[in-house]
């Protein structure tokens, strides 16, 4: 099997494609894939690092303001459609799979202008404008929550599967927890709360994370802060 992966800009995005990516090869080794992202996202570390290529093209997101470079932004997103259909005219793909995010703007224009199968994934409970978008068009899409399948309404085939992660699960002795803890200075006599968020509301945790620090409100318990 044949895949292209459209996912761009943020670990939101790019970690639940890698993820997909991750099991495609897991149930069928032999299939190729590759990614289409830009030039300036976290994909151009993240997608070679996990072993994929990545094709990229010139897209970038609609903003609400009218500007000079809101209006050229958009013109580039459209002549990248362009682009996309090269991507996919060359790689000749058995489905395409989006993530969300403006990328997927000219790759799903692309692919489904040349009638290949396409798939659109939302990770989040609010589904992103892409998604909205190309909901109605695509042949199916997934989502990580049942709130969001409420919010797609006219889109064709709509399945709850969750967000795919890379997260392994590790079968961690005790002895191993305690050097954790000497590591990171945690103490027994207290309780810890860990905190993680990541994409676009990481600014938002930390902000109120160093807020609560500040005011010394966690005087009472210990607080582990991971985000990507």
């Amino acid at each position: 099997m044949k895949v292209i992966i459209s996912a761009a800009g943020t670990g939101g995005h790019i970690n639940p494609g890698i993820a997909i990516a991750n099991k495609i090869k897991q149930k069928e080794p032999n299939s190729k894939i590759i990614f289409i992202g830009t030039n300036r996202g976290l994909e151009n570390d993240l997608v070679p690092r996990a072993g994929f290529e990545l094709k990229t093209i010139e897209a970038y997101g609609l903003r609400k303001e009218l500007s000079i470079k809101n209006i050229k932004g958009i013109f580039k997103t459209l002549s990248s459609i362009k682009d996309a259909k090269k991507i996919i005219d060359e790689f000749k793909p058995d489905v395409v799979i989006g993530t969300g995010g403006y990328i997927c703007g000219p790759v799903f224009s692309a692919a489904i202008s040349r009638k290949i199968p396409t798939v659109l994934h939302e990770s989040n409970a609010y589904p992103g404008k892409a998604v909205k978008m190309f909901a109605k068009n695509v042949d199916k899409v997934l989502v990580g929550f049942e709130e969001a399948k409420n919010r797609l309404t006219e889109a064709k085939d709509v399945v709850v599967t969750g967000t795919p992660t890379k997260i392994k699960k590790l079968n961690i002795s005790e002895s191993q927890k305690e050097e954790i803890k000497n590591k990171l200075g945690i103490k027994n006599n207290l309780p810890i709360v860990l905190v993680f968020g990541g994409s676009q509301g990481a600014q938002k945790i930390n902000e109120a994370v160093e807020k609560i620090i500040q005011n010394k409100i966690n005087e009472k318990y210990q607080i582990i802060l991971s985000n990507h």
